[in-house]
């Protein structure tokens, strides 16, 4: 593949295509923790949890890019091997890939949603954000299920919590888990979590919730300021997140000074 730049508008930097494909390295590692994984023709992987059901993060076919003039075998084969699970399909595309694009939708497939990839502007810079109230904690083995029961709130999604338990304890070192607690009345409650993955010199940032009742409160902001100085810390190029056009939670990561540097589409 020839290089690509990828362009920072707002600070007229160039990222060459090797930071794309660390992050997306990462991504997909992070995600091959959480799922059953199939390699299909040697080149594509499908990424599989029917107990995450519906879930397009963690379910996906995914790497097409490296299978031309294979996809549309490997598409249906992908469509055919879910349709046994009951599961849906869903394609990951990558920026450009417009040729992808055409196949899927003469296939049937329609446009799900978008997901934005963005890295700090300015990785070295301190963030200013405090909050006294607002505390973060790396969790231990012995505190998981604080972290299990903030991750299914805030997600909503209590029938993961089995199989949550299962990859946190299987994968408990190569995460890093934290909890933002909130002091309210003399009491000191969790309600936010996260999920930093260090590979290929890279933070990525995973599992990124807050419970219901506490959005709007920092909490969120805290935890990525502690983040960025984990990375710091460890030395790593840079910290990335990603978040999906249908959560509208671009602008908010914007306003802490991310910048989106690359997009991904999902077909179903």
């Amino acid at each position: 593949m020839s290089p690509v730049n990828y362009t920072l508008r707002n600070i007229g930097i160039f990222l060459d295509s090797g930071i794309i494909s660390r992050m997306e390295n990462n991504e997909y590692t992070f995600c091959s923790l959480w799922t059953e994984h199939i390699k299909l023709r040697n080149c594509a992987d499908l990424l599989i949890n029917e107990k995450f059901r519906g879930d397009y993060f963690y379910n996906r076919l995914c790497n097409l890019a490296n299978c031309k003039h294979m996809e549309p075998a490997i598409i249906d084969e992908s469509r055919r091997l879910l349709l046994e699970k009951g599961l849906n399909c869903y394609v990951y595309v990558q920026q450009f890939d417009k040729e992808l694009e055409n196949i899927l939708l003469k296939k049937g497939f329609s446009l799900l949603d978008t997901m934005e990839v963005l890295i700090p502007s300015n990785f070295n810079k301190i963030t200013e954000y405090n909050n006294p109230k607002i505390h973060v904690i790396k969790i231990d083995l012995n505190s998981i299920s604080t972290w299990i029961d903030v991750f299914c709130r805030s997600f909503k999604v209590p029938d993961w919590r089995s199989d949550v338990e299962r990859t946190i304890k299987t994968y408990f070192n190569e995460m890093t888990l934290l909890v933002s607690y909130l002091d309210t009345n003399d009491e000191r409650i969790p309600g936010g979590c996260i999920a930093l993955f260090n590979n290929y010199n890279l933070m990525g940032v995973y599992c990124l919730g807050t419970v219901s009742s506490f959005r709007g409160k920092g909490l969120a902001k805290i935890m990525i300021k502690t983040s960025l100085s984990i990375a710091r810390a460890q030395g790593l190029d840079s910290l990335f997140l990603q978040t999906f056009d249908k959560d509208g939670l671009s602008g908010f990561y914007k306003k802490l000074g991310f910048d989106v540097i690359y997009e991904k589409r999902i077909y179903a």
